[in-house]
């Protein structure tokens, strides 16, 4: 199976052309979640004979005509509240940072991510752990002596900001605080289902003068640690290959979980004292992130404008053609403290 996408593709150009072509099942990507079911799809051998069903070659006129029938509203959604006050930026200056609390940062690591999803480990590896088991030990064990030696090596970097925003149909405007030209504008997708949510529900109406607020920002763990990565390839060591990649990652998205609970301090909206680590990281506080090319918004090409209005070439994050950050280890976001923030999937 094939599974192609971006920006200069449509979904009948892969379906009439690059199939028949190729000769075997091809599917149209339009975007990291989609490309994540259909892998799922393709994987499941009941699945695959539909999706090979499903991706037959079509009139392209018709996959045209069905791609125009859905229309898109721009209606705001019930299921986000106006009657939340707008919030202006706390302040105003953009920060860059180095984050040396490197331990403190680890400590907002996922393990499911780091040990099932990464490294392989069957089962609730938290519980194995726990009770003993020996497996769980011994990949605990050597993700610990990564972590002395990537003591030496990963940095954590950030930079960020808070903008004043503004919501018209599914689309926001960011102003840099005080300024009149925008410094960014986005517009995102809005779920095709009655009552459908876009991100743009989670920015309120300026009142008394006040503009509502955003914050965007990037942070980085990858600085260097794709060559380490080589060098313990080059050696025989793929675990550690593996376990440092791996790691990187997830120290990316520990800081990103670690900068967004200090960005809702910033606005005012602490987590309460008794939140547990398990708490935050199944997001149970007030306010979300979002990361372009995920679920609510899939576009990937609207990192170009958070690149653009945030500068991360400071802190060694660049951006691919394809809109893709270099390196790997990092996470880009736009976090909303709408208290009606949820995680939501425009397919859907």
């Amino acid at each position: 199976p094939l599974l192609v996408g971006g920006a200069a593709l449509s979904d009948s150009f892969p379906r009439n052309r690059i199939g028949p072509a190729y000769g075997s099942v091809t599917c149209y990507a339009k975007d990291a979640m989609t490309g994540l079911n259909l892998m799922n799809r393709l994987m499941d051998p009941a699945e695959l004979v539909k999706l090979t069903a499903e991706r037959a070659a079509a009139p392209e006129e018709e996959v045209v005509a069905v791609e125009e029938a859905v229309e898109e509203s721009t209606v705001r959604s019930t299921r986000a509240r106006l009657d939340v006050p707008p919030l202006p930026p706390p302040y105003a200056n953009r920060i860059v940072r180095n984050v040396p609390q490197l331990e403190e940062i680890w400590s907002y690591i996922n393990p499911a991510m780091l040990y099932t999803h990464h490294l392989g480990f069957k089962g609730n590896f938290e519980k194995a752990l726990a009770s003993r088991d020996p497996k769980a030990l011994e990949l605990f064990a050597s993700i610990e002596a990564v972590k002395q030696e990537a003591k030496e090596l990963i940095k954590v970097r950030a930079v960020w900001r808070f903008y004043e925003a503004t919501a018209e149909g599914n689309s926001i405007t960011l102003y840099e605080a005080g300024a009149e030209l925008p410094a960014a504008a986005f517009t995102f997708p809005r779920q095709k289902r009655e009552d459908g949510l876009c991100l743009s529900d989670y920015i309120m109406p300026a009142a008394n003068g006040v503009r509502d607020s955003v914050a965007m920002f990037v942070v980085t763990a990858g600085q260097g640690v794709r060559e380490k990565a080589e060098e313990y390839k080059a050696a025989g060591a793929y675990l550690k290959m593996h376990a440092l990649q791996a790691l990187a990652l997830e120290t990316a998205e520990a800081c990103a979980e670690w900068l967004h609970r200090r960005l809702r301090e910033d606005w005012g909206s602490p987590d309460p004292a008794e939140l547990s680590m398990k708490d935050r990281l199944k997001s149970e506080y007030k306010g979300r992130r979002y990361s372009p090319g995920y679920a609510a918004c899939p576009d990937l090409d609207d990192q170009a404008q958070l690149f653009a209005a945030l500068s991360p070439e400071e802190i060694g994050v660049e951006l691919t053609e394809g809109s893709m950050m270099e390196p790997e280890a990092s996470v880009s976001a736009i976090a909303f403290h709408h208290p009606d923030c949820i995680y939501f999937d425009v397919t859907k």
